[in-house]
């Protein structure tokens, strides 16, 4: 298996000695450590590539006390496929001897604990599987080397061969799978997007289905590692206090070894067909977690994925149109029916890599009398009949003040989590997942380069030419009164019987 050479310090007798000792190497002396004010400040990222492929991003930070060490893979639920779905999850529980977020023993939680990790964090997502922690400054090359360790060839062979191991994994993954039936949430949302992803919902179940994890075996979650978390299909990202230079050494020295492998991306997955769905679809859940008296009611589309080039301007509408005293908040508050009393009103886009979605929502009051079917339609009309259709056709929809202030918004918030290690490295993992490191790096300017033409063109292709699911929750005694008329209405019923995409 070529997924990490394992470094020539890393023999299984060293390691022991590590895990006895409390530490790998002695403290290594960093220049210029002594005051953290003398790194360079939050904006002096520096990216490159190693040899082997592997791309490396150094964020040192003035002031930081920590050092974010993590690594990324491009991989994540959005290359499984209906025979594979779950089985990241269970590369996951497998590697770590749990959750990657909560590691267990005797390894890798020992050798964490070792050179003192805290705040340790990661998994899998829909476009990526991470994992990272922070660590003393000093520690810095104890904690570079231990990653590279917890994913070398030496370390995921000896997961792998242990048959316990894959038992007590696929133990944790069914009863995970097993628990969403009894989740609202999950419940929801797997049957909103196997409508909206019909094509591929699989691609982002993180779970996936007990007969899928049941039948995995140590073969093919190696071949999945094999193919995936490949040294050319991984970032390092390395933020906080550190000298760039010494940092450099420290991580060709730990990462270095091992060749590019196959590029898993040669036959990547299509991004999902817009529109989501093929007319505007209506559907109605019986959700226990909502209280009586209320619903709640969702647009959701299918958005535009980073490589589309209309990313950055749908993070940009999400910002201004998520703004309480803005006018989509004051026409949804106005349009509404009398009495529904809107209130949470929000607007939500996830960028992704091939399966993009944005939503507005809001929360409603019901009584005896209302029809919160009606009230869905009537916000769907606000939404994209008025509203939607008003940001297409009108450059004045949005003031010059209302750009202004959202792009400085974005640009404050971007630089608060470039200021921490934890949220910086996050920030970076997740970017560049998704869009690459091109992604995360031009972000800045892309948003500040935008119009109200460019906000237009968003408004006409992804409302004017794009469908929507419409989707009402609602305690189960208030759809019980209602349920001729959700019927009536068309409105399609979500059960946990039928949520899920392999139902």
């Amino acid at each position: 298996m070529n997924i990490y050479a394992a470094n020539s310090r890393f023999t299984i007798g060293a390691f022991i000695i590590f895990l006895m000792a409390g530490t790998l190497l002695a403290p290594v002396s960093v220049q210029g450590q002594a005051s953290p004010s003398s790194f360079p400040s939050s904006a002096a990222i520096q990216n490159y590539l190693l040899p082997n492929g592997m791309e490396v991003v150094l964020a040192p930070q003035q002031g930081a006390q920590k050092v974010f060490v993590g690594i990324a893979f491009k991989s994540g639920t959005d290359i499984q496929t209906s025979k594979t779905a779950g089985l990241f999850g269970l590369l996951e529980q497998l590697t770590f001897r749990g959750r990657a977020d909560a590691p267990g023993e005797p390894e890798p939680a020992a050798a964490l604990e070792a050179i003192g990790a805290s705040d340790v964090s990661g998994g899998i997502s829909r476009d990526g599987f991470s994992f990272s922690y922070l660590v003393e400054p000093d520690q810095l090359r104890q904690g570079l080397d231990t990653l590279a360790y917890l994913f070398s060839e030496l370390r995921l062979d000896t997961a792998f061969s242990d048959p316990s191991a894959l038992a007590a994994a696929k133990e944790a993954c069914t009863q995970a799978a097993a628990r969403q039936e009894d989740d609202p949430e999950a419940v929801y949302n797997h049957a909103v997007n196997k409508k909206l992803f019909s094509s591929g919902a699989w691609r982002l179940d993180v779970e996936g289905p007990e007969s899928v994890l049941n039948q995995a075996t140590e073969a093919s979650l190696e071949s999945l590692a094999e193919q995936w978390l490949v040294p050319n299909n991984a970032a390092l990202i390395v933020c906080g206090a550190f000298a760039p230079e010494d940092a450099k050494t420290m991580v060709e020295s730990s990462f270095s070894d091992g060749e590019k492998e196959a590029d898993p991306w040669k036959s990547a997955p299509k991004p999902f067909p817009k529109p989501g769905v093929a007319r505007p679809t209506f559907m109605v859940y019986p959700d226990p977690s909502v209280i009586p008296g209320q619903a709640k009611i969702e647009m959701r589309y299918r958005g535009p994925d980073i490589s589309s080039g209309k990313a950055a301007t749908a993070i940009l509408w999400a910002e201004m149109a998520s703004s309480e005293d803005g006018r989509l908040a004051a026409a949804i508050k106005k349009g509404m029916p009398k009495g529904s009393s809107p209130s949470e009103i929000a607007v939500h886009y996830e960028a992704k890599r091939n399966s993009s979605v944005f939503s507005i929502s809001t929360t409603i009051a019901i009584d005896a009398k209302a029809n919160p079917a009606d009230s869905a339609m009537t916000f769907k009309e606000i939404v994209r009949g008025s509203e939607a259709y008003a940001l297409k056709t009108n450059a004045a929809y949005f003031s010059a003040k209302d750009y202004e202030k959202a792009k400085a918004a974005l640009m404050d918030r971007r630089e608060a989590q470039l200021s921490d290690p934890q949220s910086a490295g996050t920030l970076i993992g997740e970017a560049w997942t998704s869009g690459g490191y091109a992604w995360f790096s031009q972000w800045p300017d892309k948003v500040g380069k935008l119009t109200a033409k460019d906000m237009q063109a968003f408004a006409d292709e992804y409302f004017m030419k794009n469908l929507e699911i419409v989707a009402v929750r609602l305690n189960p005694a208030e759809y019980e009164k209602r349920k001729k008329t959700f019927t009536s209405y068309g409105f399609e019923l979500i059960s946990p019987e039928k949520a899920f995409w392999w139902q």
